[in-house]
């Protein structure tokens, strides 16, 4: 069967079949059925248990023998010595797609490693492809489908995941900003990163995938996927087990070696993935290509209230690679007037003496529309105050960078500092902005420069 056919099997199957269940339902049972029906998943639902004949108010069949219709995906959560005989049940029934979650397979003991091969071998018989072992499955917001126990709330956000750990499905706001189409491969034991690329870079509802990998295998296959989809969308990539002993926690954790650090960096390099080292760097990067306009460039204009926050952007952005552009005379001289006639405006434009002259959205959105209209700048770093509700109402700046960042096609992020930053953060991404808000001013260069890094690698290739 084409790995296509499997794709639809898996992320958005007509019918699901999940062996070994919860015999309880409702808030706290942790009953994927409960989760299917919040989603309002469309296909059929079938159950198989042994020792009841309904759960969550559907029939239940003893045995995948005597499901009634046809199963396109079968989720099995029974006791790892039945899962080989599982299995098999799952051929003779012509199910060819199955998502293993339990644990104790090849990354436990010697009998785990067995009943992996044991499972293996007779997955090969009939032609089935197994995602997992130890794993939450998928989950796929557009088709109302996910095979998690967890708890999830549906967002169709343009984002994909592919995972190594359930603690991205749970975590995913705040680790990834979000998943629309995610895959937890697990151990990876049959269905594996190239696979769950394949399947993702194909998808036009995505326009950014999300990567955690503990170990990466497939070899040159990996390298013609991963640069084949880069191609079309960005891939960012938190590869964990770099040191020795985080390492060896890998080969733990999924059954496998964890792999040269230094060959995965250069691999990732080579196909186009843009690799970061902290969850944070992550979600911050996958929601900006998620939500901005490309950085074609990597020349970018600062509007600050600070003098020294200006400085300590400059010092970063020669730490990144990115270049504080020099502006256009035209530009200069459309903001210069706001100012006093000491202070010469460059970039980073300090507005704030312009601030107590004629107010913030005069001063903030005469410098903000100037750089966005300057052929020279590429994007845009804006540093603005987060304060009480008072002090806010006259010195902040949300409203009109929401509202010009919407009129050009320049990606713009901005630093809220001060007292509710954090809060005003919240709000100004809860009102929905073309602009990101960003928690550190570090962490808005680091994301212009990945950004303007992954334009200049597909320029290259399509030069090429």
């Amino acid at each position: 069967m084409k790995s296509c056919c499997f794709r639809s099997l898996f992320l958005s199957p007509k019918s699901v079949a999940f062996v070994g269940i919860p015999r309880a339902s409702g808030p706290g049972t942790l009953n994927p059925v409960d989760n299917l029906k919040r989603w309002k998943y469309g296909g059929q639902i079938r159950l198989v248990h042994p020792h009841v004949h309904e759960i969550a108010g559907l029939p239940v069949a003893r045995r995948v023998a005597e499901l009634n219709g046809p199963v396109d995906l079968a989720v099995v959560s029974t006791p790892r010595e039945t899962v080989p005989g599982i299995i098999r049940q799952c051929g003779n029934r012509g199910i060819k797609a199955v998502i293993v979650t339990n644990q104790g397979f090849a990354e436990s003991d010697s009998l785990g490693k067995e009943l992996q091969k044991r499972m293996l071998d007779e997955a090969g018989r009939f032609g089935i492809r197994i995602l997992g072992p130890n794993t939450l499955g998928i989950s796929n917001a557009f088709h109302r489908f996910t095979s998690s126990f967890m708890p999830q709330d549906r967002v169709e956000t343009p984002i994909g995941l592919i995972c190594q750990s359930g603690l991205f499905f749970v975590g995913d706001n705040q680790l990834v900003g979000g998943m629309g189409i995610a895959v937890d491969i697990g151990n990876a034991c049959d269905v594996g990163i190239v696979d769950a690329l394949e399947w993702l870079g194909n998808d036009d509802k995505l326009r950014v995938i999300a990567l955690h990998a503990e170990e990466i295998k497939g070899g040159k296959r990996f390298l013609e996927v991963a640069e084949r989809v880069s191609r079309r969308i960005p891939v960012v990539a938190l590869k964990t087990g770099r040191s020795v002993e985080g390492g060896k926690v890998a080969a733990s954790h999924t059954g496998s070696m964890a792999g040269n650090d230094r060959i995965v960096d250069a691999a990732m390099k080579k196909s186009g993935l843009i690799r970061v080292d902290e969850t944070q760097d992550q979600a911050d990067l996958v929601r900006a290509f998620a939500r901005l306009p490309p950085m074609r460039g990597f020349r970018v204009g600062v509007v600050t209230l600070s003098g020294a926050a200006g400085i300590m952007f400059l010092d970063n952005m020669d730490r990144y690679g990115l270049e504080p552009t020099r502006l256009s005379p035209g530009t200069i001289d459309g903001i210069q007037s706001l100012s006093p006639d000491w202070m010469r405006l460059t970039n980073p434009i300090d507005v704030w003496p312009a601030v107590m002259k004629k107010g913030m959205r005069k001063a903030f959105g005469t410098a903000l529309k100037a750089l966005l209209a300057d052929p020279n700048v590429d994007g845009v770093i804006c540093i603005a105050l987060a304060l009480g509700e008072a002090e806010q109402r006259h010195l902040g700046a949300e409203e009109v960078i929401r509202e010009l960042s919407e009129d050009f096609d320049k990606p713009v992020v901005v630093w809220f500092y001060g007292s509710q930053g954090e809060a005003t953060a919240k709000r100004f991404e809860k009102y929905g902005s073309p602009a990101l808000a960003i928690p550190s001013m570090e962490g808005g260069i680091r994301v212009m420069a990945a950004m303007a890094r992954y334009e200049k690698w597909k320029e290259s290739k399509a030069d090429g």
